[in-house]
């Protein structure tokens, strides 16, 4: 059951992010006058919604941000998860419950006690909050996922053999500038970062998969071949673009398969666009 959330998840912040909560909140107030709200006038109910809504997005957006900063590795687009989309959703909603305790509490508009005024807001904040998120999870992953699947739909049916010379021979070299391998373009399939290393993966005579340890990073390598043949689709692989055989999408971004390989390569969601470009061009 848990396996679920390590499904990848698209990463989506952008306006929409932070309009609808904000927009759940207000409409929620309004309608159903929760915490107290349904003995207040029409007018203050209405200030109290939009004030609360105001909070919701902002909190949405003071989340993001300070999750970015703390735990930057953490909140890496590449490697989200439905996992980890429901603890940010739950770090949001913590912020929220606290937000509306302590402007209850320091108002004292209700004679609760600061616990049970507590357990109050945070009950009714996630009963009326569980569906609508979790509709907007499944939702937006379910919308993610189709749209990627066509995405790679039409990226697959240009796929082809690139035009160039794949008889070319790079010399591949490492970091001091000593000559490793020499290698035709066809020959290269594609290369995996390994700390201060990196993994060359290419194929002999007999059509063989080789691997080849180089002291080198990965973007000197990418810088000794043509971009036109090859793509650094990732920051920890670089691929052959004549060796792509299919492209496949999930709920977060793209990935290639190559020939000869079975292990799909992931592409960062910041090249995803530039993909589609190389591989669409005439």
């Amino acid at each position: 059951m848990f396996s679920i959330l390590k499904n990848p998840h698209p990463f989506i912040f952008n306006s929409g992010s932070v309009l609808i909560p904000g927009i759940f909140t207000f409409l929620l107030i309004l309608l159903f006058r929760p915490l107290g709200f349904n003995s207040l006038p029409l007018n203050y109910v209405l200030a109290f919604a939009f004030g609360f809504g105001l909070i919701a997005s902002t909190l949405v957006w003071f989340t993001v941000k300070l999750l970015k900063f703390i735990v930057p590795q953490w909140m890496d687009e590449d490697s989200w998860t439905l996992g980890k989309e429901v603890l940010l959703i739950f770090a949001v909603l913590v912020f929220i419950v606290l937000t509306i305790f302590f402007i209850f509490f320091s108002i004292n508009v209700t004679g609760h006690s600061p616990w049970e005024l507590f357990k109050m807001v945070f009950v009714k904040t996630l009963l009326f909050s569980a569906f609508p998120i979790l509709f907007m999870v499944l939702f937006e992953q379910y919308n993610y996922q189709k749209k990627q699947l066509k995405e790679a739909e039409k990226l697959n049916q240009k796929v082809k053999a690139q035009n160039g010379d794949l008889d070319v021979i790079h010399s591949i070299t490492a970091e001091n500038g000593q000559l490793v391998l020499q290698l035709k373009t066809n020959e290269i399939l594609w290369a995996q970062s390994d700390g201060n290393y990196l993994e060359l993966f290419y194929l002999n005579e007999a059509r063989e998969i080789k691997k080849e340890l180089i002291r080198n990073r990965l973007k000197n390598l990418a810088d000794q071949l043509p971009n036109d043949s090859f793509f650094h689709c990732h920051k920890s692989f670089l691929i052959n673009l004549h060796q792509v055989q299919k492209v496949q999408g999930n709920a977060r971004n793209f990935e290639v398969m190559l020939r000869y390989s079975n292990n799909p390569i992931p592409v960062a969601r910041s090249k995803s666009t530039e993909l589609k470009e190389k591989i669409n061009r005439p």
